[in-house]
């Protein structure tokens, strides 16, 4: 019997220090990576419940990032704004059937559902072209004035509810301002009341937005609007989040279990988007995640539902390295080889290239994007955003922006000739050259 008491006890101590590898091993490489500049932020990754590695390294804008600084999450707010609406139904203050129109009158979108703001199958157009051209951009638009200049100017809709997938962050926007009118309160309140504090959320917040002086404002930053991007958490917190819809802490079982359901639309083809979270098997196994991208910052949240895993990070300062960042420490995780990320370099390109890509691109994902060139350089702009953004060139075809970890592809047909414009590798997401 002892010695069977010794055998169990040394292989109980083999395991652990096989689990203590894996975790010294990332440390050392993230250590690496934060001294070459190529990750700041969180990373946490759990397993059944458990932490088994929660660091933060970097810096950002106050100083050294640590576990108790809470960073901009972006689009991550999403899953908290969805949240808020089932707890809203789960109180008996809604239904997810309710038509858009019952709460804003004046709105022009008659067969449009709070279900459909949130799986994105709305078919809304986005707001912003329509504020940009009849708005009042000197002074700041939030959402209820939004609301008011989208019901006088009625911009049409893409699609018929529920017939297609598209995702347009103003579906939330409605879906904040529908949670302020049912709860009387602000959306900021109503998060930390009933997410944060329940939860023991203590550094997360919704960041609610400063008055700017006259002079301040312009066409780029005028459009303040919230419930699709401005909350503000840590890597351990977003745990905390990430396990409260595992129980019914928050929200019954039964629609707990609705928000990381794939959505059937009218033809009835699945999308593979729930409310707020995309969702996708893998070998019979369900993974969902929420992704935050913001001006050279990254967050997401993965759940592997079956197995109880976790993988939560935050970049900051370091978005355009998510990839690279994500899948070594993906690799070390599971124990698999890996490459160590490296530091991006510009790719010199014969200029006459460059002056090939120049024109406008009708995608269908990101609308019509004008290509220009200055001073040697490519930039990207949509169409009707004001500003635009850097094309760093990584290869004759390829470039990035220098503050994303976003890569795009001139393709090109055989002779030669560019013909569109896409996502790198996607030649499915190619818009047509004008």
């Amino acid at each position: 019997m002892k010695k069977l008491i010794l055998l169990l006890l040394y292989q109980l101590s083999l395991c652990a220090l096989h689990a203590q590898d894996w975790t010294d091993e990332l440390d050392s490489v993230l250590t690496v990576l934060e001294k070459e500049e190529i990750f700041h932020g969180q990373i946490l990754i759990a397993e059944k419940g458990r932490i088994l590695f929660s660091k933060a390294y970097g810096k950002n804008e106050k100083g050294a990032i640590t576990l108790q600084t809470p960073q901009s999450v972006e689009s991550v707010t999403k899953a908290f704004t969805a949240l808020s609406v089932l707890i809203l139904q789960d109180r008996g203050l809604l239904n997810l059937n309710d038509k858009l129109t019952h709460y804003f009158p004046k709105l022009p979108y008659q067969q449009v559902t709070i279900r459909n703001l949130l799986n994105m199958t709305s078919g809304l157009p986005r707001f912003l072209p329509t504020l940009i051209s009849r708005g009042d951009t000197t002074r700041l638009l939030h959402n209820d004035e939004v609301i008011k200049l989208i019901s006088r100017y009625k911009p049409k809709a893409n699609t018929p509810p529920g017939s297609t997938f598209f995702y347009n962050t103003d579906n939330y926007v409605l879906l904040a301002a529908i949670i302020e009118k049912i709860s009387g309160e602000t959306y900021a309140d109503f998060i930390q009341k009933n997410i944060f504090n329940p939860l023991k959320m203590e550094e997360s917040y919704v960041n609610e937005f400063n008055e700017l002086k006259q002079g301040q404002i312009n066409s780029s930053n005028f459009y303040s609007v919230y419930g699709d991007g401005n909350a503000y958490s840590t890597a351990e917190d977003l745990f905390l989040f990430d396990q409260a819809l595992y129980t019914d802490q928050l929200l019954s079982h039964d629609l707990i279990r609705t928000i990381c359901n794939p959505t059937t639309l009218n033809d009835g083809i699945e999308s593979n988007y729930g409310f707020a979270w995309t969702v996708s098997k893998y070998d019979n196994k369900t993974e969902s995640y929420i992704v935050g991208d913001g001006e050279n910052s990254r967050t997401s949240i993965q759940r592997f539902i079956d197995d109880k895993k976790t993988f939560i990070y935050i970049h900051n300062f370091s978005g355009m390295n998510w990839k690279q960042v994500y899948e070594v420490v993906r690799n070390i995780w599971e124990k698999k080889e890996y490459t160590m990320p490296t530091r991006r370099t510009i790719y010199n390109i014969d200029q006459d290239l460059l002056d090939n890509y120049v024109s406008q691109y009708l995608t269908k994902n990101f609308g019509l994007l004008h290509i220009t060139k200055e001073n040697g350089k490519l930039y990207l702009r949509p169409d009707p955003i004001p500003g635009k953004e850097e094309l760093v060139p990584s290869s004759d075809t390829t470039f990035y922006f220098a503050n994303q970890g976003l890569d795009w592809e001139f393709f090109l047909d055989e002779q030669g000739t560019v013909i569109g414009l896409g996502i790198k590798g996607r030649p499915d997401t190619m818009g047509s050259k004008q």
